[in-house]
């Protein structure tokens, strides 16, 4: 038995698949899950090799299969609108996606990358928005906010958004060259000592961590969302890589943890 410490989270042992959900979603009815490691799944790939583990995901929750929307993830800040023209929308190199449509399901996957889960109670939008440190570093969690704010009427205080698990500050460990480019395109924040930190030194080069989670936390406050309402897993994937699937615990074998989020 899988134990949660963070009040705000819920383990839930499905027939088929473990995950986690935010108790806030819970509370307005939002139908979601943050999947676990699961040997009989596998969502590492795109098509076929994963339409089971989708199904048997979507069975799980009593969601359509045929409404699945699954963006092609390239790390860009592209962030796009379902389901409003009621026609197919082209979801190659998209790591973001909006809906106030009742059927679409909402997907992104990660391996330590943040995954954000957004939703507006008042205008009854949701997001779903995959954001490593690129992605970071492109601001695409803001760029999302913006887009739910323009096209659908959204209070940035109104929106509640959600923290999956991802790799943590304790282990995103980089060189001074993304250092550097994360103190080039945050220094207008003033707090780049907050969420920069000298770390080990390797092979005779200094190695430095980031946090990538605060960074988007600043930019989420900056827009206008309430601390109250920015509810994070606190799940490092590196520091649980017994149940979430980490990329930089272990490499290209690593499969893919999903977020799916519906109206």
């Amino acid at each position: 038995m899988i134990k949660i410490e963070n009040p705000e989270l819920i383990y839930v042992k499905g027939k088929n698949v473990d995950y986690l959900q935010f108790k806030r979603l819970l509370k307005y009815k939002v139908k979601h899950a943050y999947t676990l490691r699961c040997d009989n799944l596998d969502f590492s790939k795109y098509g076929e090799v994963s339409k089971k583990s989708y199904e048997l995901l979507c069975e799980e929750l009593n969601l359509d299969f045929d409404n699945l929307c699954i963006p092609i993830q390239t790390h860009t800040d592209v962030v796009k609108c379902v389901g409003e023209n009621k026609e197919e929308i082209d979801l190659n190199d998209v790591d973001g996606l909006i809906t106030k449509e009742k059927e679409k399901i909402l997907v992104s996957r990660n391996a330590d990358c943040i995954l954000f889960l957004l939703y507006d109670p008042k205008n009854k939008v949701i997001a779903n928005v995959h954001s490593g440190w690129k992605g970071t570093f492109k601001k695409i969690v803001e760029k999302a906010v913006v887009k739910m704010r323009d096209y659908y009427g959204c209070n940035p205080e109104d929106i509640v958004c959600c923290i999956c698990p991802s790799i943590r500050k304790c282990h995103f460990e980089v060189d001074e060259d993304i250092k550097e480019l994360c103190e080039d395109i945050f220094s207008f924040t003033g707090k780049t000592e907050a969420f920069i930190e000298k770390g080990n030194i390797v092979e005779g080069k200094q190695k430095y961590n980031i946090d990538t989670v605060l960074i988007n936390k600043i930019l989420l406050n900056d827009l206008g969302i309430k601390d109250k309402n920015i509810i994070d897993s606190n799940l490092c994937s590196v520091c649980n890589k017994d149940i979430l699937y980490s990329y930089r615990a272990e490499g290209k074998a690593s499969k893919r943890n999903v977020a799916i989020i519906s109206l």
